[in-house]
């Protein structure tokens, strides 16, 4: 039977892309035996969502059945913890970044070393207790127990009301704005302030590249760029769908209108009113998938990886391919802080090394004359691999 969706195939492939990307920085940081909480977390999660996101496109191309409805279950619910998984990790990631770029001395005292730690625990135990919460407001929320759109295959079906943007889709929102408002400005200004001492080390050393410097501002930016834009988006759809449905913007849908059995959605249903937040939904996860990639998976680091594991099972075949000469300095290592014994030689006598983004740069100087080398990222991310 012909597809609904003009694109097809375009969409699955690119899940079952962006899916194979993932699951490649996934790899990396097990080949390194190290991991970063939000780095991890956001590709775990990514990972099934797009692929699950593919095998329902494939699934659902030509038909809105309603069928295989424990997968259906299951999936709807993954859906509403990706939902909350993807903000929380970015700000994870940007607090991360935060503190490697806030570092001034070579010891913190107990007190700011046990106030980070704790803080640290605390950010990721919000972060589970966010995900089962929004998990049990989703049922306080649910319109139905899942849809079945033509084309894209089951969906979560939450109330489009006041209560439902605030107890569900509000979390694309909040964590990007506080990542926006407390750790993005600080970190832009102190890499800022050093941006002298960094463009002169660019122009006089050849083992640094550009770009790698420039990654560092795509990691912080990702919230500005991305996470909130697409938070926003979403519930600016979300309120012109009900509104283009019931005429009116509720503020609770009522227990009684909640709770029904699964519904099918014709691709006609969806052109009338709801198919350009589909459309604008289903492809925010891949693009995330792809920016994710881009700064952690083509890396020189983690081309090493990748051609470790082909020297490796080409070997099983019988085929010894000529290895690559290792562009890493020095083999992999925990995080040291050292200070230079001579501060006379400015950016020559040390610096910070983010290891996997190739490093992002490999010489700052802070403005009090600390020079901190960070010397092994193992999992794939420019934020050391060691927990809070």
């Amino acid at each position: 039977m012909p597809t609904f969706d003009p694109t097809y195939p375009l969409y699955p492939i690119a899940c079952v892309l962006s899916a194979a990307m993932l699951l490649l920085v996934l790899l990396t940081s097990l080949v390194r035996q190290n991991w970063n909480f939000g780095v991890a977390s956001l590709c775990f999660w990514l990972f099934f969502e797009n692929l699950t996101e593919g095998v329902n496109a494939i699934l659902w191309s030509d038909n809105a059945d309603v069928k295989l409805s424990v997968y259906c279950d299951i999936f709807t619910h993954m859906q509403v913890i990706t939902f909350v998984v993807k903000p929380m990790a970015t700000l994870i990631i940007t607090r991360r970044l935060y503190l490697i770029t806030r570092l001034r001395s070579v010891e913190l005292p107990n007190k700011a070393a046990s106030r980070g730690l704790s803080v640290g625990h605390l950010v990721k135990f919000s972060f589970a207790y966010v995900c089962a919460l929004n998990t049990a407001q989703d049922y306080v929320v649910q319109q139905l127990r899942f849809q079945v759109f033509a084309a894209s295959g089951c969906q979560n079906a939450p109330d489009n009301s006041v209560l439902g943007i605030l107890l569900i889709f509000s979390w694309a929102v909040v964590p990007p704005m506080l990542s926006i408002t407390f750790y993005y400005p600080k970190v832009i200004r102190i890499l800022y302030h050093q941006k002298r001492d960094m463009h002169h080390f660019l122009q006089t050393n050849n083992s640094v590249s550009r770009i790698n410097y420039v990654r560092i501002f795509a990691l912080a930016s990702i919230d500005v760029v991305l996470t909130l834009p697409i938070g926003i988006a979403t519930i600016v759809l979300a309120t012109r769908a009900s509104l283009s449905e019931s005429g009116h913007f509720p503020l609770y849908s009522g227990w009684d209108f909640l709770h029904w059995g699964p519904v099918a959605v014709s691709y006609d249903e969806l052109k009338s009113g709801r198919l350009s937040q589909q459309y604008f939904t289903q492809w925010t996860s891949p693009a995330l998938a792809f920016a994710i990639f881009g700064l952690f998976g083509v890396t020189a680091e983690a081309r090493e990886s990748y051609w470790r594991v082909i020297c490796a099972v080409a070997d099983w075949f019988g085929w010894k391919p000529t290895p690559n000469t290792p562009s890493v300095r020095s083999p992999m290592g925990t995080m040291e802080f050292n200070k230079p014994e001579d501060f006379s030689h400015n950016l020559s006598t040390g610096y910070v090394s983010f290891r996997h983004i190739q490093p992002f740069y490999q010489s700052l100087t802070f403005r009090n004359q600390i020079t901190v080398e960070l010397r092994q990222l193992r999992c794939a991310c420019p934020i050391p691999g060691h927990s809070e």
